[in-house]
């Protein structure tokens, strides 16, 4: 039986190789935003197979031009700005949780932000055209070429690995485990091939070697979901014995936070819910980044109102902001605070850490003299001083511990580069910034990662973002919501075993990637010099 060509699959794979213009950049718009619905909350991973077909058919499409590198660039780019714009929307809620004043920023930021991610996938797609031969396994090169532009976007410039496509497997689930072989970048590289290889198998013939990466692919992921399987198969992670915490988690919100007698009303909320019924039996409590709006060390109000609560020796770890004074001038640091206080109510600092990784233009504003030229001087003044470096912190009577402000915790080379293996880690944030939005479940499912790169246990404090415990697997088996309030008493997981990928890193990662390029680029060398020769 004949199918009509506009029916059959191989249709639109020629259609949209041939679309330029603004058809192919609407196209492509609305395939990189379509493919954000990978992301968490959503998880909707075959929402990827459909919108890498479009960027690869795109992008082959692209070698048609008269100018194939510029113009598979600019595809590669344009869909990118698809995928950041749809993917981190939720940026422009911490503008507008600022205060009406800066909602004029928004209009520009989001456009900026994203164009700034995208050039990445840009440089992938050029690479993509620079290297591929058209065969099936050029599937390979689309996988570590666009691999790489992910890790070098978390990486150059500070980097900002957010939204990496192998986050698309929820943590905790099966395929998430292989990232305590080669983390979360090994995966991103297996999830492009993945789900990537499906574009090449389009064809009129039902049994074609175009078939062949798509088999693989399916065999990739099978196997990745049986050792996944395996791995979780231990079942529930042993608690630290003698170790009890507490969570505090509050729903207030940042305009009640920063509003009219704010900072009365989120120390009031706060030690009320500490001394929520239970404390005697606690070791530990827990508060989020930036719990009050007040430079806490120095309010001997604050300290002696929390001391009459926790003069039974618990241990306070907190989020504060700090300030120090330097020789011509003061430096504001986003820190953790470790407290313990004597019966009097008196304080005593046993650990201090400051933030390390600024999140920019929310600590730190880059080009602040072009923000404070169009009118923005207030924001432009925001700086906050960086640490030293990542820390593991004593903690009087548990295990030592390794802090993770915010979005510290969503870099993975960060979290591995601590000058000892902790028995824990601490996220500490503030998401409130970001709404009711998707941001807070990606940072939560990035946090995650971190549990299964490392093989520790996480406990999770977060103002209006999901606090909680999660074991060395990345599964949580206390997961507070957003909009929640009260104590919440938890254990400590045991650590386990330190996977592979703390002790090797990304070094499987680049070796294959590059290997991939290197071979596959130098066969298209050889092929291009054989055509040239060949001409008369």
């Amino acid at each position: 039986m004949n199918i009509p060509a506009q029916l059959h699959p191989g249709f639109w794979r020629i259609q949209t190789s041939c679309l330029s213009g603004w058809r192919a950049a609407l196209l492509l718009l609305l395939a990189g935003g379509f493919g954000a619905l990978a992301m968490a909350p959503l998880h909707v991973w075959p929402a990827f197979i459909i919108a890498f077909a479009v960027l690869i058919w795109s992008l082959d499409g692209a070698r048609k031009s008269n100018r194939p590198v510029r113009s598979a660039f600019w595809r590669g780019y344009v869909f990118g700005m698809g995928y950041f714009l749809a993917g981190t929307f939720w940026v422009g809620f911490a503008f507008a949780n600022r205060g009406p004043e800066f909602l004029p920023l928004i209009p520009l930021a989001l456009p900026a932000f994203a164009t700034l991610l995208a050039v990445f996938w840009g440089l992938a797609g050029a690479a993509y055209v620079l290297i591929a031969q058209r065969t099936e396994w050029r599937i390979l090169v689309f996988a570590a070429a666009f691999a790489l532009a992910e890790w070098l976007r978390g990486h150059v410039f500070s980097g900002l690995p957010w939204n990496l496509p192998g986050y698309t497997w929820e943590a905790g689930g099966p395929v998430s485990q292989s990232a305590a072989w080669f983390g979360v970048y090994g995966l991103t590289f297996l999830t492009f091939f993945m789900l990537g290889a499906p574009a090449l198998a389009v064809s009129r013939r039902l049994i074609n070697r175009r078939l062949l990466p798509a088999i693989a692919g399916l065999c990739i992921f099978l196997f990745l979901v049986l050792i996944g399987l395996m791995r979780l198969s231990a079942g529930p992670v042993p608690e630290q014995a003698d170790l009890r915490f507490r969570i505090v988690h509050s729903s207030i919100t940042q305009a009640e936070k920063w509003g009219q007698n704010g900072p009365a009303l989120a120390r009031e909320r706060y030690l009320s819910l500490t001394q929520a019924p239970g404390l005697e039996n606690v070791t530990h409590v827990l508060w989020p980044e930036g719990a009050l709006p007040i430079f806490m060390l120095e309010d001997g109000a604050t300290l002696r109102m929390i001391g009459d609560i926790l003069d039974g020796g618990q241990v306070l770890l907190a989020g504060v902001n700090r300030r120090a004074a330097r020789e011509d001038d003061i430096a504001y640091h986003n820190s953790m605070a470790v407290m313990r206080f004597a019966e009097n109510g008196a304080p005593r600092v046993d650990a201090l850490y400051d933030k390390v990784r600024l999140v920019p233009f929310g600590e730190t504003v880059p080009l602040a003299w072009l923000i404070a030229a169009i009118g923005f001087e207030d924001f432009a003044r925001l700086q906050f001083t960086p640490g030293p470096a990542p820390a593991v912190s004593n903690i009087p009577g548990a295990p030592a511990v390794m802090p993770l402000i915010c979005y510290e915790a969503i870099f993975p080379a960060f979290v591995r580069s601590a000058p000892e293996r902790p028995g824990w880690l601490y996220n500490l944030s503030n998401d409130a910034w970001f709404g009711d939005t998707s941001g807070p479940w990606q940072h939560l499912n990035q946090t995650r990662y971190r549990a299964i790169e490392t093989g520790l246990p996480i406990l999770r404090a977060a103002s209006r973002g999901y606090s909680g415990t999660i074991d060395p697997y990345g599964r949580m088996p206390l997961l507070i919501a957003p909009d929640s309030e009260g104590a919440y008493d938890t254990g400590l997981p045991l650590s386990i075993s330190e996977p592979l990928y703390v002790r090797i890193g990304d070094l499987p990662f680049w070796i294959l990637c590059l290997s991939i390029l290197g071979l596959l680029g130098w066969q298209r060398f050889r092929f291009m010099r054989k055509q040239n020769r060949a001409q008369p």
